[in-house]
Order: structure tokens, then C-alpha cells, then sequence
């Protein structure tokens, strides 16, 4: 095999490529909407609570995963993921234009902004699953890694292109707008996605109440029994309580610690998206066997070192967002692949969930804890606090490489 291959092969797969077209103009729309809620959130409160309420928003969009993720896993199972994620879809469109109603017509007030975003955590419990899981059910398994790479480059790509295009709509056509183009971005997904064909075959047999907390408790234990993937989670829940923050509270950040504007946050975050797209390129070259065996704990030490700077020096922000984006996508689609490929087929949709649980928990429960902590200490401090205890981390995953090479040196 060769030792690099085409990063666009998955492609070649209709049913991969037409889900593949839709979910990029359905991500685009998300992203405007991420930065449109984010911007509306930080300036119905003062400087001194705008951060905390961030975080409390990002923690309502995130914690319910919490408890369904687990649950989406055995429905997956069960009835195949395509059908969950319809309806998860169906649900954020609906939620998009209640949110555009509301804006449009200025009675959007803090509960109800906390109300949608918590149904937008209950149905993220669902859709990432169910997502992933279903992009495993349309490609053979031997692409899998590089459809879950291909699918994380439009997710930064969106994420390059949708608060730019969100700073474009604010100043042209006002916020009610930016939330309608996420509502239509939806419609393509959700005609298309019915027709494409999925590899799921249902079980004959009846699933009882009973068979359901048997099957939650299987899909546990199996996770946490695999020394593999144990391990990737820890990994996992470290980057998602204290990296991923960096980015759910930067408007806060850059309000109150570079004193500027949306336009300013929109060219933060598309940094992230343009090293996020750099960083999804170059691991999609990469064959299956050899992805999935790389030590993630590298790129945990660029994005905490990378969080660690920008808190010190604010002005390297931009720097620092483009390279942490192209680290955390490529850390994302490692995890993800190795979890996908080393679980069986009648265990997947559980292991994914699971792994779901530990990402979309540990994000919103960070983000919460760093927002109400910037209240007290300021966002930079707090920045500057969850970068080292990454580096910390890592220094210590590393520890025993360390040592084996200074062993190595003083034999020499």
C-alpha cells in the first residue's frame, strides 16, 4: 500500500458524496448560526457576567448529551442511524426558525435563548452519533477513516465561511437574516438524506424496556473494558474540558481581553476553520492502520501550548486559532477513526455514542466552569490556566517516552 493516498477517495462513493454536498451547506448554516447566538448571548449581559452566560449557554447546548447520547447509541442500533438523524435535523430546523422569529420581531430574551439552546443539547446527543454512525453505514469500511476526515474539512470549512459570512450578514441585512439562511440550509439535507441507502439491516428480534438498559449497560462496559479505547477518551475528555473552551468563549475573549468587535471574532474563528480545513487535508492522506495508531497526545500539547500563548499575548490569537485548528481536527479524526475501526459492528453505534458522551460532557461542562471562572479572574487567566493544565497532561502521557529516551542517551 502506498504510503500516501488520495485524501478525496470516499468520494467516489454516491451515496458518501451526495450526503457529503448537503451536510456542507447544512454545516455552513449552523456555523452562522453558532456565531449569531454566540454574539447575541454576550451583549445581553454586562462585561462582568457576559462570559459566565457564554458558558452557560455553551453548557445547556452540550450537557444533555450527557445522559442521551447513550440512549441514541442503542436506538442506533436498533432502527439504523439514518432515521435518527432526520429527525434530529428536522428538530435544529425548527429551532433555527423559532430563534429567527424571535429575533426578527426583538422579544428574544435570555430563558428563551437558554430554552432553545437546551433543546439544541438534547438533539446533539443524537445527531453526533447517529452522524457518524451513519457516514460508517455508507462507505466500506477500509474509507471510513477518510470520509470521517473528509466529513471534519466541510465541518472547518463551514466553520472558515460561516462567521464570516455571519459579520457580512450582521452589517448588511441585520441578525434576523443570519438566522433564516441557517433554517434554509437545512432543506437540502432533509430531502436528500431519505434516499440515500444505508447498510443496516434490523434485528428480527423485539426489543423490550428490558433490553434496552441491558444493551446501554453492554455498550459500557465494552468501552471501558478496552485498554485502547479507555485510553482515547481520557485523552478525549482532557481536550474537551479545557481545550475546546477556547473557542466557545471567544467572544468573551475577544470583547473584553483584544476589545473588538464581531467582525474581529469572525476573523478569529475562521482561522480555526482555515488550519482546521489544513489539518483535515493531510490526515486524510494517511491509510487506515497507520492514522489510527498516532499518539493524539502531540497535538493536546500544540493546542495547549497555542492556548497558553494567546492568553499571554492576546495580539497572537489569530496565529494561535489557525494552529489549533488544523491540531484539534487532526486530534478529532484520529480518535474518532480508531474508535469507529476497532469496535465491532454490532457494538459501534454504542462505542460512538459513548465516545459522543465523553466529547459533548466534558465541552459544555468546561466551558461552563471557565466562563463562571472568568467572572471571577478575568477570561485571560482563565485562558491561560486550562493551556497548562493540557501542557500538563501531556508532559505526563509523554513521561515514560521521555525517560525511555534519556535512559537510552545515558547508556550511550
Amino acid at each position: 500500500m502506498a504510503k500516501y493516498m488520495n485524501p478525496y477517495r470516499a468520494l467516489k462513493n454516491k451515496g458518501y458524496r451526495n450526503f457529503w454536498t448537503v451536510q456542507s451547506i447544512s454545516l455552513i448554516g449552523s456555523w452562522v448560526d453558532t456565531t449569531l447566538r454566540g454574539w447575541v448571548a454576550v451583549n445581553l449581559f454586562s462585561e462582568d457576567k457576559a462570559a459566565g452566560f457564554i458558558g452557560l449557554i455553551a453548557f445547556l447546548k452540550g450537557f444533555p448529551s450527557v445522559f442521551f447520547s447513550p440512549i441514541a447509541g442503542v436506538f442506533i442500533d436498533w432502527f439504523g442511524a439514518k432515521s435518527i438523524l432526520f429527525m434530529t435535523q428536522l428538530v435544529d430546523a425548527i429551532n433555527a426558525f423559532i430563534m429567527a422569529f424571535l429575533v426578527w420581531k426583538g422579544i428574544l430574551s435570555p430563558i428563551q435563548l437558554m430554552i432553545l439552546s437546551l433543546l439544541m443539547g438534547v438533539t446533539s446527543g443524537f445527531y453526533l452519533p447517529s452522524r457518524n454512525n451513519f457516514i460508517a453505514g455508507i462507505v466500506n469500511r477500509d474509507l471510513l477513516p477518510n470520509a470521517l476526515a473528509l466529513h471534519a474539512m466541510i465541518f472547518n470549512v463551514a466553520r472558515m465561511v460561516g462567521p464570516t459570512l455571519a459579520g457580512f450578514i450582521v452589517e448588511s441585512y441585520g441578525l434576523e437574516f443570519g438566522f433564516l439562511v441557517n433554517v434554509i440550509s437545512f432543506v437540502p439535507l432533509l430531502i436528500v438524506l431519505p434516499f440515500i441507502k444505508e447498510d443496516f439491516q434490523k434485528s428480527a428480534e423485539r426489543k423490550s424496556f428490558g433490553d434496552f438498559f441491558s444493551d446501554l449497560k453492554e455498550g459500557f462496559y465494552y468501552t471501558f473494558n478496552n485498554a485502547t479505547l479507555r485510553n482515547t477518551l481520557l485523552s478525549l475528555s482532557i481536550y474537551s474540558v479545557f481545550g475546546m473552551p477556547f473557542g466557545q468563549l471567544m467572544q468573551a475573549f475577544v470583547k473584553n481581553v483584544m476589545h473588538s468587535d464581531i467582525t474581529g471574532y469572525s476573523f478569529i474563528m475562521g482561522a480555526m476553520g482555515v488550519g482546521a480545513f489544513i489539518g483535515a487535508n493531510l490526515v486524510s492522506m494517511l491509510p487506515p492502520e497507520r492514522l489510527i495508531t498516532l499518539h493524539e497526545e502531540y497535538l493536546l500539547l500544540i493546542n495547549g501550548i497555542s492556548i497558553t500563548l494567546a492568553s499571554i499575548f492576546p495580539n497572537f490569537t489569530l496565529v494561535a486559532s489557525l494552529i489549533i485548528g488544523a491540531a484539534q481536527s487532526s486530534f478529532f479524526n484520529i480518535t474518532n477513526s480508531r474508535t469507529q475501526l476497532t469496535s465491532p459492528n454490532n457494538m459501534r453505534g454504542r462505542t460512538m455514542a459513548v465516545y459522543s458522551f465523553v466529547n459533548n460532557g466534558g465541552s459544555p461542562i468546561g466551558s461552563f466552569a471557565l466562563g463562571l471562572l472568568s467572572n471571577a479572574i478575568g477570561t485571560r487567566v482563565s485562558y491561560l490556566l486550562s493551556g497548562l493544565i493540557i501542557v500538563a497532561f501531556c508532559t505526563w502521557k509523554m513521561m515514560p517516552a521521555i525517560q525511555n529516551i534519556v535512559s537510552k542517551q545515558s547508556k550511550s
